[in-house]
């Protein structure tokens, strides 16, 4: 990424908001990685101290876009069956679930926390579709899943989030724009700030900062970061998270980035209703299911 972080501004940006550290049990989870022979078991046996967490990360495994040809019942046989770093990938994401939602169960949490989990399914499965290798595909899960992170930070001090965002992007105005203008920080940055302290690859984290931003993105000379990038806003696409989240059905940045952004995948327009059926197939439903 040929973009600098402007660190003083963030430092700005992050009046009256904690980042949430790691939990001890992800802490513990990676130094058993950083061990020349990792102990699946007890990687596993990390894993199931909370109960809500293991059953949450074993209903993920057990989704239908991993197409496992049989049911996984324990986390130790998720470690085996899909290799340790895709289980963490994964863990990673449900304990960011569970950290930031804190028992929440207002409308705009749990829409947010549902939109974050079917952005993250829709990535994965495009970058599947496009036969990208698997580290890809974990990446585009996990960006998928932090990428709107920033915004649970926001709506836990502002319950009038989401009504002050319908407002602004009713106006023409984009989300930062609005959220600035409202909170001073916008949830790209503070999103940025969690990847970054839950230990994010680097590209990851820059998608999340600048995902709002896709006149940097598309200037952007890091090829990785660019696919990461188009898949994401094009996951956003079929989402229709716009709609979802803030009852908004005009999408101005897609509208007007769509073309450069498809260039990337090396797509056009006229194919997104074929790619939409393949989505369908994986049972991921799309803005084409409800037109």
């Amino acid at each position: 990424m040929t973009l600098a972080i402007n660190m003083a501004a963030i430092e700005q940006a992050l009046s009256g908001f904690t980042i949430p550290p790691q939990p001890q049990i992800l802490q513990h989870i990676n130094q058993q990685l950083a061990l020349s022979e990792p102990d699946i078991k007890r990687i596993a046996a990390l894993i199931n101290l909370d109960i809500g967490i293991a059953g949450f990360t074993l209903k993920v495994v057990n989704s239908a876009y991993f197409g496992l040809p049989r049911k996984i019942t324990s986390i130790e046989h998720a470690c085996k069956f899909l290799g340790l770093n895709r289980v963490i990938a994964l863990l990673r994401s449900v304990l960011l679930r569970f950290t930031l939602s804190e028992g929440r169960q207002d409308a705009f949490s749990q829409q947010l926390w549902s939109s974050a989990l079917h952005s993250a399914n829709l990535a994965m499965a495009l970058a599947k579709i496009f036969n990208l290798n698997k580290t890809v595909q974990d990446d585009c899960y996990s960006l998928g899943l932090f990428h709107n992170a920033g915004m649970a930070l926001i709506s836990a001090q502002a319950p009038a989030y989401p009504q002050l965002m319908q407002v602004g992007l009713q106006a023409g105005h984009g989300q930062s724009e609005v959220e600035e203008q409202h909170f001073h920080t916008c949830h790209e940055v503070l999103g940025f700030l969690i990847a970054e302290s839950w230990s994010l690859p680097p590209a990851l984290c820059n998608v999340i900062a600048y995902h709002h931003s896709p006149q940097l993105m598309l200037s952007s000379d890091n090829h990785r970061e660019l696919t990461l990038f188009a898949l994401l806003k094009l996951a956003e696409y079929f989402s229709g998270e716009c709609r979802v989240l803030f009852q908004v059905n005009l999408d101005p940045e897609w509208q007007q980035y769509e073309g450069a952004i498809l260039d990337i995948l090396e797509l056009d327009s006229l194919q997104l209703p074929e790619l939409a059926e393949q989505l369908h197939q994986l049972q991921l439903h799309t803005v084409y299911s409800v037109r």
